[in-house]
């Protein structure tokens, strides 16, 4: 029996390796890329519902001080080295990994020893103490990150999607484990720090063990200011999409309590995940796809067309059935201390789908040598929200603060991206239009289905509920899809018998 499975296995892994067309390369490592999100977050989900019963919205908000301190001095001290080296149009960049190595050690110390002794001052800042151990603990994260083997940049630039899915999951299994088993033990926000950490050992352990290239004690300036001269946008994004991501953290963390950051984090997390995990599986997988293609524009074009109908036949159902069965899900899983957070996941839903379908510009833009677009896109939306922030947050709590992220982005951002888009790749508006209008249509079928049906369901326990409206939706959703195929010129289903082509080719 043993021998079976582990025969099958392996004949799936051969089956999915990256190899043949660039198509076929490029599809296969998308389902490698999936898996990896899906199983990581699948992971992180259960991790966090299982948190969420064991621990308080103030336990999960110290936490999430901690890690949007750390993840603000990593997103503004960000090198932008990896991107560089993936865009770049030679295969081999083995000459460049000594430097690379030694950039991202000198990083990840100097991050470190911020984090460590900042601790008392971001305690004091969010005038919460219980913060400052904790920030003190984590700081050992990006001295261990830091000596990451550098030649897993490798893992996207050749589209060894199948060792990035083994190099992943190792620190998402570690994670949870150590996770769950330490909150039954602890019952206390160091389960969540203790999973963390040894999660980045794991990492750690498995960029060697999956690599043979090992990285040297060697430097060269030009090198690294090579690398820099690509890198710096991609830094200056980094940074103004930490304000962007994690300055509504900041902004609660102070304002209101940790419980509430809790809540609102919570929220946001469960809100954005289906789509926005989407998204990254794709973009993994686009850039370098991208970069490949910079040259032929006809072909560059017909890939990006391709990426957006698929992510909008996704994105766009999921979001809906998270805006109506987010009530069911939280009284199932989450229990009902947990019931502010329903709206934030809502509307959360709405901004992630739009967030997703649009992250393939940034992709095209980063491959063909403009990453600098993403940048002075951002830098716009964080004046915009920056101004409309803080009083919509004092006026109505968390849902103030996350109506007015989604609302910026998807009223004001989405157009602008998507005209630049649209002339990148020589397309036409209505055709962009035309191609969102048909999972629109599909989406709001199934919405309205679900909306009249959950009334019908309010007397079932809170998981038949949800578990009746999941099953609705799909059926719902996929037949609307085959009459609005039947009707019209969308092509979904001929992009997806043709992923399935290129995984068996």
């Amino acid at each position: 029996m043993i021998d079976r499975v582990k025969a099958a296995v392996l004949a799936v892994i051969r089956t999915l390796r990256p190899s043949g067309s660039l198509s076929s390369q490029t599809v296969k490592s998308a389902v490698w890329s999936v898996g990896i999100n899906v199983g990581a977050r699948g992971l992180q989900l259960i991790m966090m519902i299982v948190l969420a019963r064991l621990l308080t919205p103030r336990d999960i908000g110290l936490m999430g001080l901690a890690l949007v301190t750390y993840s603000a001095l990593s997103r503004f001290s960000r090198l932008g080295i990896s991107r560089a080296l993936v865009q770049r149009p030679e295969a081999n960049v083995d000459e460049y990994l000594d430097t690379t190595w030694m950039m991202q050690i000198a990083r990840s110390v100097l991050i470190a020893a911020i984090l460590f002794f900042s601790a008392p001052f971001a305690a004091g800042f969010f005038d919460e103490p219980a913060v400052e151990p904790i920030l003190q603990a984590i700081a050992l994260s990006p001295l261990i990150t830091g000596f990451f083997n550098p030649s897993i940049v490798y893992f996207e630039k050749s589209l060894e999607l199948h060792k990035k899915f083994v190099f992943d999951m190792s620190g998402a299994i570690t994670k949870f484990v150590i996770a769950v088993v330490l909150a039954f033990i602890l019952e206390s926000v160091w389960a969540f720090v203790y999973g963390y950490l040894a999660a980045d050992v794991a990492k750690l352990i498995a960029s060697y063990a999956l690599d043979d290239r090992r990285p040297g004690l060697s430097f060269d300036r030009e090198q690294a200011w090579e690398l820099f001269g690509y890198g710096k946008w991609v830094t200056a994004t980094s940074a103004i999409s930490f304000l962007l991501v994690s300055g509504d953290d900041w902004l609660i963390g102070w304002l209101m309590s940790t419980a509430v950051l809790g809540y609102y984090q919570m929220g946001y997390r469960l809100g954005k995940t289906p789509p926005l995990e989407l998204s990254r599986s794709l973009s993994t997988v686009m850039f370098p796809m991208f970069s490949k293609l910079q040259t032929d524009s006809e072909a560059l074009a017909n890939a990006v067309n391709k990426t957006i109908r698929i992510l909008s036949f996704v994105s766009f159902p999921a979001a809906a059935g998270i805006v109506l069965t987010a009530p069911s899900f939280v009284r199932a899983f989450l229990g009902p201390q947990w019931l502010p957070i329903i709206p934030v996941m809502q509307i959360v839903a709405v901004y992630g789908a739009f967030s997703a379908l649009t992250s393939t510009f940034n992709e095209v833009w980063n491959a063909t040598g403009h990453p600098d677009y993403n940048t002075k896109i951002n830098f716009a939306r964080l004046v915009v929200t920056g101004a409309v922030i803080y009083p919509a947050t004092t006026a109505y709590g968390i849902v103030g603060t996350v109506s007015a992220i989604a609302g910026i982005y998807v009223l004001l951002i989405v157009p602008v991206k998507t005209h630049l888009a649209v002339k990148s790749i020589g397309g036409t508006h209505r055709r962009f239009i035309i191609e969102l209008a048909y999972p629109v249509f599909a989406s709001v079928a199934m919405g309205a289905a679900l909306y009249f049906l959950r009334p019908a369901l309010s007397g079932l326990p809170a998981i038949a509920e949800f578990a009746c409206l999941v099953v609705a939706g799909v059926v719902v959703y996929v037949s609307a899809v085959a009459v609005v195929e039947s009707l019209s010129t969308w092509k979904i289903r001929s992009d997806l018998e043709a992923v399935l082509g290129a995984v068996r080719s």
